[in-house]
């Protein structure tokens, strides 16, 4: 069954439109690539998948349009489509795009240097005031030296083993006790 004139005309202005989506498309597509510069490898990927989201995107339109059915007119509206975008459109999307793309990275600029300025920096200048003195501690060790050093180790390891002594007969005294509130012995 053909279409009428009305069908075919509107159909025509749907793939003039979807021309001009595709030339969108490919406006950020082209952006994106100029600012990743991928190698070779990504840039085929990236260009596969460009033409596999332009086949999706005109098909759909078809599609929904004109129940799928191709016909010269289709890829005359798309073409005029892509050049009305080009010759129209691109220069601005391009700048806007581009506009948009340093507001936001001026945007995370000004944050990184707020993140920095109000939590890194203070946060910072605490621990450097906490381990400042356990530096002059260090020095005072240090100059402490030789066998005055080692004595001191000595008496702190005799503490360490009178410590240790006292809680394991705290730790059996409290364990016969437990056993014999319980019934165990």
């Amino acid at each position: 069954m053909v279409p009428s004139p009305e069908q075919q005309l509107f159909t025509l202005m749907w793939m003039v439109g979807a021309g001009v989506g595709v030339g969108f498309i490919f406006d950020l597509y082209r952006i994106a690539r100029g600012l990743m510069q991928p190698r070779w490898l990504l840039t085929a990927l990236g260009d596969l998948f460009f033409w596999l989201l332009v086949i999706g995107f005109t098909y759909g339109i078809l599609l929904q349009v004109n129940f799928g059915e191709v016909r010269s007119f289709i890829f005359l509206g798309i073409i005029f489509g892509l050049f009305l975008y080009y010759r129209l459109l691109s220069a601005l999307v391009i700048r806007l795009a581009l506009f948009i793309i340093a507001g936001v990275s001026r945007g995370a600029v000004f944050l990184a240097r707020l993140f920095d300025t109000v939590f890194l920096k203070p946060g910072y200048r605490l621990i450097c005031i906490i381990i400042r003195p356990l530096k002059g501690l260090g020095n005072w060790l240090r100059k402490i030296g030789g066998r005055g050093r080692h004595h001191a180790l000595g008496a702190a390891g005799h503490l360490g083993q009178g410590l240790r002594r006292r809680m394991r007969l705290i730790y059996r005294l409290l364990k016969h006790k437990l056993l014999f509130l319980l019934g165990k012995k």
